[in-house]
């Protein structure tokens, strides 16, 4: 009996003992660890192009996991930390954003060109695809900030992803990457179909336009992009080429007002509306 009641309680030392060491494993082994692989190798791409300094010795970064609360990109699933920098990593532990944790000072001794042709060649080393230049410089007080900044937008057969932005800052004292954020997830795209002028597209982004104010003026500014429909929720979200077309006018009340309506080239459906300069998705009732 005693020798039962002995092995009964072996057998639950022993399972306590199991979960333990199931839960260390976990902790040190588990899905935490493979976020810590995958900034580990971000930071040793970016020590392999010179991106960064390199001063401090690769094997001795110390990497750290923080929990992410109230992050500004809804894209942002886990931060990782290092003594000098932060990376941000989404749910399937692509690296989405990569910062110096120091402010450097302003002090410019990179030129314009030279930081751009740096630019390049960081995001030719970190990033795999096909992109094109969007903006340099956006921010109206670029000039008192200690980077340049260059977005970039992730494209495909030629046409951009108007809503992805790749963006890159390089310090402007020693051209290195101070920044690094990317919003260009893998996302299902069909193949150009161009069915639709561009005379047709104005008309149909004139007459979405003329629903909900006065009469408009296109700008001569249209662009072949591709974009997903965030009118009708229940379609397919496949991103299709469309048209981009800019509108400006009066609303009811003689208020001035500008549209950029997403018209899309293969059937001419109106797939999305941008008011007044807003840069995200609105959706018009």
């Amino acid at each position: 009996m005693r020798l039962k009641k002995a092995s009964i309680i072996g057998g639950i030392v022993l399972v306590c003992l199991l979960i333990i060491i199931a839960i260390i494993l976990y902790n040190f082994i588990g899905p935490g660890a493979n976020e810590i692989k995958v900034s580990k190798a971000f930071m040793s791409k970016l020590y392999s192009i010179n991106a960064i300094n390199t001063d401090q010795k690769l094997d001795a970064i110390k990497y750290e996991r923080i929990k992410t609360l109230n992050s500004q990109s809804e894209l942002v699933h886990r931060s990782i930390s290092t003594q000098s920098f932060g990376i941000d990593l989404d749910k399937d532990n692509n690296v989405i954003g990569f910062a110096k944790k120091d402010i450097p000072i302003n002090i410019t001794k990179v030129s314009l060109q030279d930081a751009k042709t740096a630019a390049e060649k960081y995001l030719e080393g970190i990033y795999d695809g096909e992109v094109v230049l969007k903006t340099i410089n956006a921010n109206e007080n670029s000039k008192y900030l200690p980077y340049y900044s260059f977005i970039y937008t992730k494209q495909k057969n030629g046409y951009p992803f108007y809503f992805d932005e790749i963006k890159l800052n390089i310090n402007k004292e020693n051209g290195f990457l101070d920044g690094y954020s990317n919003s260009a997830m893998q996302k299902e795209c069909k193949e150009p179909v161009i069915n639709v002028s561009k005379q047709e597209a104005q008309n149909i982004a004139l007459e979405a336009f003329k629903k909900y104010n006065k009469d408009g003026n296109v700008r001569n500014e249209i662009d072949l992009v591709y974009a997903n429909n965030k009118m009708d929720k229940g379609v397919s979200q496949v991103y299709e080429v469309c048209y981009t077309i800019i509108i400006d006018g009066k609303n009811d009340k003689d208020v001035n007002v500008n549209w950029k309506i997403f018209i899309s080239a293969e059937n001419g459906k109106v797939l999305n509306i941008l008011k007044d300069g807003a840069e995200k998705d609105v959706k018009t009732n």
